[in-house]
């Protein structure tokens, strides 16, 4: 059968990435199908980290609170090589809201993220599986079946997202490469289970000998582990998982003679490697998460940055869905993930090498260099930002418009939180309760020291992207103290008061007065002084209609 409507967005495959594209496209008011082929959902912990950012951008999303409440904050890993002791990765002190990552089972964050797209009217079609596409240049149409029901059904869509991991079928349709390599050799088993040992619980923990590579990762404080084994392949036609007295063996050989592993959830045995779609966009057809990029799982941001591919995306489909951005917009979604997904793959492709398959110099660097770096403040805190993925940024993209005016972050840098109090009621917030919502927001930084020519002319800029743009770009004035003229009562913008300079030193704004264009999706997208506002404004019209 045809089905008779046409959706924005045919979402396929309901694991992270496919809910969080889904949230996103209903919560910014697109249209939104979204299908799986498994009849039941997912059951297993498989990714088990929740990174900072992540947890950021589930804040933007209306959905942190359950992943607050139910994940564990893990404060950091201690390190051991080749028998001694090499120092402590401290994860746990980012400058967030959030400041330590969440350990939380993948069953658990797909529920979360289930329930939420649920409150916001959409259900999962579950037992739907695309077996094949075609397009054209208004729509595309996707053949399904109904495996409960035997039937088929050719379902039309302006846009298709393929969000069904590395066995995409939207990939393979649209004939998209998927070039990579695997690593052989080496073998990884996992067990979630509790640990009795004689290390504190609550912790990460990091074990490297000649051979092996053992991490721990906390779900909890009395005793729930991550456990993550790479060793040598014994035998690659071995693919059944591995038991609880094989995982206890590893343990107590590398990490304790006296641990003691009980009450196993999950086994697993898989070997890896890394890949790299082509390209994430063909026609209107769109790859996102394991459909675009895989990689060998160190430091546990695969799951994470697949949120991020579907939270980048589903803001700029939903816009121009509604007629509100123009088309040229959805080009920056590959230009802006493409890079980051293909860094972050050169980045777990260095961590294997180190961690999991190290020469005679990684072994060396380990027991004599890693203890000092590891000392050193600087580098725990990029340690720290790249793990909570704080660093992901898109200079280079046609969103970013960067003129300077402060020291604080550029065009393409991620948003940063800082306290504010905003007025007329006088109530002290977080700078993300302002750019809540679905809009674009307007900053507009006084200065220390702001003149009346300086107010006047900010002035002069809020009113015409107020009349042009009306509620889709939200406008703020942010003061460090009582401004030279009265702030007239119908101003276009709100008032936001910085008197300790919490914002303004966050932004880097410590002489002139300065603007930055927030995305909806956190990321700065425009920056400059008071003499780039007409670039402002050409900006607006390049992106909005």
């Amino acid at each position: 059968m045809t089905s008779p409507d046409v959706t924005d967005v045919l979402v396929i495959g309901a694991g992270p990435v496919g809910l969080t594209l889904a949230c996103e496209l209903k919560r910014h008011g697109a249209r939104v199908r979204i299908v799986d082929k498994k009849l039941e959902p997912n059951q297993h912990p498989n990714a088990a980290i929740v990174h900072v950012r992540t947890l950021e951008i589930l804040e933007a999303m209306g959905a942190v609170g359950g992943f607050l409440k139910e994940g564990f904050a893990i404060p950091g890993m201690h390190v051991r090589a080749f028998g001694k002791r090499v120092g402590f990765i401290n994860i746990g002190d980012v400058d967030s809201p959030y400041p330590r990552p969440r350990t939380l089972g993948q069953q658990h964050t797909e529920r979360l993220l289930n329930d939420h797209l649920e409150q916001l009217g959409v259900r999962v079609e579950r037992g739907v599986e695309a077996v094949g596409m075609k397009q054209d240049t208004k729509e595309v149409w996707v053949r399904l079946k109904h495996l409960a029901k035997g039937t088929e059904e050719m379902a039309t869509a302006r846009w298709v997202v393929g969000c069904e991991g590395s066995s995409s079928v939207t990939r393979e349709t649209c004939d998209i490469a998927f070039p990579g390599e695997r690593y052989p050799g080496k073998e990884f088993l996992q067990a979630d289970a509790n640990v009795r040992w004689t290390y504190p619980h609550g912790y990460g923990y990091q074990f490297l000998t000649e051979e092996h590579v053992l991490l721990f990762f906390a779900y909890d404080d009395v005793g729930h582990y991550r456990i993550i084994c790479a060793r040598n392949d014994r035998d690659p036609n071995n693919d059944t998982p591995p038991t609880l007295e094989e995982m206890q063996e590893l343990v107590r050989k590398i990490a304790d003679p006296a641990a003691e592993l009980y009450d196993p959830v999950w086994f697993n045995r898989f070997r890896s490697g890394h890949r790299l779609a082509a390209k994430f966009r063909e026609g209107r057809a769109f790859l996102a998460g394991d459909a675009g990029h895989v990689h060998v799982p160190i430091g546990g941001q695969g799951m994470n940055y697949g949120m991020h591919d579907a939270f980048n995306l589903g803001w700029k489909l939903a816009a121009v869905a509604k007629g509100e951005a123009r088309p040229e917009l959805l080009d920056t979604y590959e230009a802006e993930r493409h890079p980051a997904d293909k860094a972050l793959i050169k980045a777990t492709d260095f961590g294997f090498h180190m961690l999991v398959n190290p020469s005679a110099a990684g072994r060396m660097a380990f027991q004599f260099v890693a203890p000092t770096l590891l000392g050193l403040d600087a580098f725990q805190k990029q340690v720290r930002n790249i793990l909570a993925e704080m660093n992901v940024a898109y200079p280079k993209s046609a969103l970013s418009e960067d003129h300077e005016g402060s020291q604080g972050p550029a065009a393409g840098d991620r948003a940063p939180d800082a306290t504010v109090v905003r007025m007329p009621e006088r109530k002290t917030v977080r700078l993300f309760d302002v750019l809540h919502g679905t809009r674009w927001t307007l900053l507009l930084f006084a200065g220390p020291e702001p003149t009346t020519s300086d107010i006047e002319a900010l002035e002069k800029i809020s009113g015409p992207v107020a009349t042009r743009y009306g509620t889709r770009v939200a406008i703020h004035l942010i003061l460090c103290g009582d401004p030279p003229v009265p702030v007239r009562e119908n101003w276009a913008a709100g008032v936001l008061m910085d008197r300790a300079r919490y914002v303004h030193d966050k932004y880097g704004v410590a002489t002139a007065p300065c603007l930055y264009l927030i995305r909806p999706d956190w990321h700065i997208g425009f920056r400059g002084g008071l003499e780039q506002a007409r670039k402002l404004n050409e900006y607006l019209s390049r992106v909005l209609v």
